[in-house]
């Protein structure tokens, strides 16, 4: 039996106020699962500001969104600040579709991100954007509302093939 895998990878670097986490490929539900007890270690030691670099990623589902999501929730408890650098159109429209352009600092290139960071908080977080609640519930079904259904109904790898209707 063949396991269902991500075909993802994940480089995390530092610099004196910031820590670099960029991500490769597709983050869907496997790739997030991997991913989020790693960031959790990795803002629990580290100190600054946190970019991730979707630069690189071909894909991100819900379950990727959700990650950055509670990231976020994270880094605003300890007074910290998530930002994201996205070039991407696809990547750019999920997080304007879902509001998380408003949520997140997005960024265009690594230098504008770098360059931006180390500013206190100036304001709390927005409505709905904080740890738990109905906000993130909310959140979370908006999210799940317009993830493409390629992606939730692609079937697994060793599953055999549907008939088609042609098939007859």
């Amino acid at each position: 039996m063949r396991q269902w895998h991500s075909e993802f990878q994940a480089r995390c670097w530092y610099d004196d106020a910031n820590t670099v986490v960029e991500l490769h490929g597709e983050i869907d539900i496997v790739a997030a699962e991997a991913l989020a007890p790693r960031l959790r270690r990795l803002i629990a030691a580290a100190g600054g500001e946190v970019i991730v670099d979707l630069r690189p990623v071909s894909f991100i589902d819900c379950s990727g969104l959700g990650l950055l999501c509670s990231l976020h929730e994270r880094l605003m408890a300890r007074g910290r600040r998530l930002r994201v650098l996205v070039t991407r159109p696809v990547t750019l429209k999920m997080l304007r579709l879902t509001g998380l352009h408003h949520a997140f600092v997005v960024h265009g290139s690594l230098r504008e991100a770098r360059s931006a960071t180390g500013l206190p908080l100036s304001s709390p977080p927005p409505a709905g954007h904080g740890p738990g609640g109905a906000g993130r519930a909310a959140l979370g079904a908006a999210i799940a509302s317009v993830i493409p259904s390629y992606h939730r109904t692609r079937p697994r790898p060793d599953a055999p093939a549907a008939p088609s209707p042609h098939d007859g």
